[in-house]
């Protein structure tokens, strides 16, 4: 049962980067398109806290939430099994070292406060 609940965490955890990564194409695309979504205030600034809380966690060395709950659910049996859960564990967790991933999340912090200038939201 551990095994199911962790590849839900993983999957979970999997849609959160997901949905901040397709926000860097889909606010300048959606806003060539009149997308209206893309410019709304509350998905900008959902997309905008969801970049920060990871850059932030990484700054302070704090674990992510989602992966230590998928490790204790696994209580130390190694990686998944399944072929999906192994491939989106591969894709979420890249064997870099900390400060590539500290960059890389300062840099998107960046590059999403440079979307709201270039693309800003509608206050409407």
């Amino acid at each position: 049962m551990g095994s199911y609940a962790a590849d839900g965490v993983l999957v979970v955890h999997f849609a959160y980067v997901a949905f901040v990564v397709s926000g860097y194409a889909a606010i300048p695309w959606g806003a060539r398109r009149g997308w209206r979504w893309t410019r709304s205030v509350r998905y900008r600034l959902l997309h905008m806290a969801a970049i920060a809380y990871v850059a932030l966690e990484q700054l302070f060395g704090v674990r992510c939430p989602l992966t230590v709950w998928e490790y204790r659910l696994r209580g130390g049996a190694g990686p998944p099994a399944a072929f999906v859960p192994r491939l989106l564990q591969a894709l979420l967790f890249p064997p870099w070292p900390p400060a590539v991933f500290t960059g890389l999340y300062i840099g998107l912090v960046a590059l999403a406060l440079l979307l709201w200038r270039v693309v800003p939201p509608d206050h409407r």
